[in-house]
């Protein structure tokens, strides 16, 4: 419910500062659409490369396969970054044949020329006024002045068709009478003349010019160019197509060629070294008998290898044996663990589980009979006969092991011999192997090379192809129309909510029951709308009031801050709401701004007993004398038995007073009332004044005081919370018209 409450309360601000808000907004289209007018337009023309592959492309056949002598395959990134290159961008400018650039000036903005520039310029050899700005006057007589773009000092003059100097530089500014002769143009008028240096057309291009890959595995690059005009956009885009595919072809055909010379060269030193090694190799097998080293070399190696693994086995077959000779001799057989022996003798591991099985019945016979009996003497008898017959296999084993491998290290010998002089032999052959076979394969790569080098010299092709050319853009890129309407738009509107909300922030006056709450904990006991007449709205404030009240007889307070707050008007109406309501109503005038300063009785008059108190249904008590510093009566001896009187003769006594920040009036006034009710009225009071609540209170050690909201918004309900006039117990009217009225009325004009 409260987030509702605060999103209703945004809203109402917004609707209220709706003028504004649209104020803003116009003012920020307008400045849109005069950024767009006065905006230099920039036109876009795209041209598209298809790169040669050398996996898939037209160079992938036999005949022209590996056609650029040593490349490898495109890196298209680098392709890109030659094509946007300095070199290339040069050489487009020299083939357009641009050497300056001309602007027609205007109030606003200047205009490119190109298709329409009416001049051309000569420089002479002592030119040197580069990349600077000149602004050139032609008048009647065709006489030209030149000033400093910036300063606009002169700097120069001259004629057309004849020599100008500007700054000891000279050139000559020439009609282009072939242009003139097509087209109708006026040819006097101001104008802007920039001679650009290479460095300088190279860095004004590449500001607007971007080579990008279509896509990291596609082999096509995409060339976008932006210009002020949009002819030359397209031109500069397909010339430096046209440059980058030439420039292709000429360095591919120059690189051939030097690549050929130096093929012929090497070629006949290389055949040199090969024919005297190829003798070389020849010569040394006839005197060694070499017939196949690599093959003899192996087959010993395979033996000597054989050998030393026999020569393991038989070393672990010796350890496996000496193993069991000593567990046989132990005699424990099985009492720790398990034999671990590797000895593979099938007849010998049978016999070891014999062995273990005569010792295990000799165990269970030892649990009933003694070592004398038959039985046990029968099994030990077992026992020692196999573990005999181990014994002997073993040291039988063991011997035919130490024979086995002598026979093996005498062989090993043998065959390690035969290696003594194999690697002097080897270690010749192949050092004479390897520079014949270094030779042969540098000649066999220098011939395929050659071949290839004449194919690449001849041929002046290129398998780089324009597959898209640049044409003329009708619509600029740039300025973006739309996003710069939506941009100032949208700021504009941001700037309009900012004014809206940030009136309401530093006006620092309280407009709603939330900005109470943030302040002071007095509640809030209503919140009044302005409206004609008396309305059900006093009725039940003055229904909601008594119940705040103690007793049979009721007394009221009614204060605010300063003045015009409507404590006044408020006391008027719940005097009238009571005296309808059927109850005796006595309203003490002590307000000297108030409106209403019709009394029957003076207080005076009642206070030196001129007067008695009066007794009708309703009576209205002022003072004669009233200052803005306070009214003198209320500290007189008699002041609390007259109100102790008015008090007992009327069921309620409302007491209008003057501002609290102006006047003492109401903190004296406390003492003789039992509810007081502070007015803060809407869009009026200050935030400053809030605080004066809880000090009143707590100075007269007074808790019975309320906060009155007057003045609220037509769609804040009786307690404060927005709730729309829907809630307002009104028909809203039919007819859109009608309908559109009554929520101006409601919500911006309230």
């Amino acid at each position: 419910m409260l987030e509702a409450q605060k999103i209703k309360r945004l809203v109402v601000t917004l609707i209220k500062g709706l003028p504004i808000i649209i104020l803003c907004l116009v003012a920020g289209l307008y400045i849109a659409k005069k950024s767009i007018q006065y905006s230099t337009p920039l036109y876009q023309s795209m041209a598209k490369i298809k790169l040669d592959d050398h996996k898939y492309g037209m160079s992938a056949n036999n005949l022209y396969e590996d056609f650029d002598v040593f490349s490898t395959e495109n890196k298209i990134e680098t392709e890109a970054e030659i094509l946007q290159s300095p070199l290339l961008i040069t050489k487009a400018v020299k083939k357009m044949s641009l050497e300056a650039k001309f602007w027609r000036k205007g109030s606003m903005k200047n205009t490119f020329l190109y298709e329409d520039n009416p001049f051309l310029i000569e420089l002479d050899s002592n030119f040197n006024y580069y990349d600077k700005n000149i602004e050139f006057t032609v008048n009647q007589n065709n006489a030209i002045t030149y000033k400093n773009e910036e300063s606009q000092a002169q700097i120069g003059s001259g004629l057309l068709n004849g020599s100008s100097k500007v700054e000891g530089s000279s050139f000559t500014l020439m009609l282009n009478e072939t242009l003139l002769a097509q087209k109708e143009l006026d040819v006097q008028g101001t104008y802007i003349l920039r001679v650009l240096s290479e460095e300088g057309f190279v860095a004004d291009i590449k500001k607007n010019l971007d080579v990008k890959a279509v896509d990291k595995e596609i082999a096509v690059l995409r060339v976008v160019y932006k210009n002020e005009d949009p002819v030359f956009a397209a031109d500069f885009a397909n010339t430096l197509c046209d440059v980058y595919v030439t420039d292709y072809i000429e360095t591919k055909s120059m690189a051939a060629k030097k690549t050929l010379n130096f093929i012929d060269d090497r070629m006949i030193e290389i055949n040199e070294n090969l024919t005297a090694s190829e003798d070389n190799l020849e010569s040394y097998k006839m005197e060694n008998d070499v017939v196949n080293t690599l093959q003899e070399t192996e087959t010993g190696l395979r033996e000597i290898s054989k050998l030393r693994i026999q020569l393991i086995n038989l070393e672990t077959e010796e350890t496996a044996t000496r193993e069991l000779e000593e567990y046989i001799s132990a005699g424990d057989y099985y009492e720790g663990t398990a034999i671990n022996f590797g000895f593979g003798d099938l007849v010998l591991t049978e016999l070891v589980k014999k062995l273990k099985l005569y010792t295990d019945e000799k165990k269970d016979l030892q649990l009933k009979y003694t070592d004398d009996d038959p039985r046990i003497v029968n099994v030990q008898l077992k026992i020692d006969d196999v573990e005999k017959y181990i014994k002997e296999a073993v040291s039988r084993n063991l011997q035919n092991i130490e024979t086995k491998r002598r026979e093996i290290e005498a062989a090993l010998k043998i065959l390690e011999l035969q290696f003594e002089d194999i690697p002097t032999r080897e270690k010749e052959l192949h050092k004479l192997e390897r520079e014949f076979m270094n030779n042969e394969a540098v000649y066999n790569f220098l011939f395929q090379k050659k071949l290839e080098a004449q194919i690449a010299s001849s041929a002046l092709i290129s398998f780089h192809r324009v597959i898209q050319p640049a044409s003329v853009s009708k619509e600029p890129v740039s300025p973006n129309r739309v996003l710069i309407t939506f941009v100032c738009g949208f700021l504009s509107l941001i700037i309009g909510v900012i004014v809206v909300f940030g009136r309401k922030l530093i006006s620092g006056k309280i407009i709603g029951k939330a900005d109470i709450e943030k302040l002071t904990a007095t509640p809030v006991l209503a919140a009044i709308k302005e409206e004609k007449g008396l309305g059900a709205q006093y009725v039940d404030l003055a229904t909601t009031v008594l119940a705040k009240s103690k007793g049979e007889q009721h007394s009221i307070l009614v204060t605010s801050s300063i003045k015009k707050e409507g404590k006044s008007h408020i006391t008027n109406h719940l005097a009238q709401s009571y005296s309808k309501m059927g109850y005796k109503v006595a309203v003490l005038q002590f307000n000297p701004y108030s409106e209403n300063q019709n009394v029957d009785y003076f207080i005076e008059d009642l206070l030196q007993e001129k007067e008695a108190i009066p007794t009708q249904e309703f009576v209205q008590i002022g003072f004669k004398e009233l200052s803005e510093q306070g009214i003198f009566s209320l500290s007189h001896k008699r002041m609390d038995a007259v109100m102790n009187g008015i008090k007992q003769n009327y069921d309620i006594m409302l007491i209008d007073t003057a501002g609290a920040i102006i006047s003492p009036t109401a903190q004296a006034l406390l003492e003789y009332v039992e509810v007081a009710l502070y007015v803060v009225r809407s869009k009026k009071s200050k935030v400053q004044y809030i605080s004066n609540i809880d000090i009143m209170q707590e100075e007269a050690n007074f808790d019975q005081m309320f906060i009155i909201l007057n003045g609220v918004h037509a769609s804040t309900n009786f307690s404060g919370a927005y709730n729309g006039s829907h809630l307002n117990y009104k028909t809203r009217p039919k007819g859109f018209k009608n309908w559109v009225k009554h929520y101006y009325q409601t919500y911006v004009k309230s």
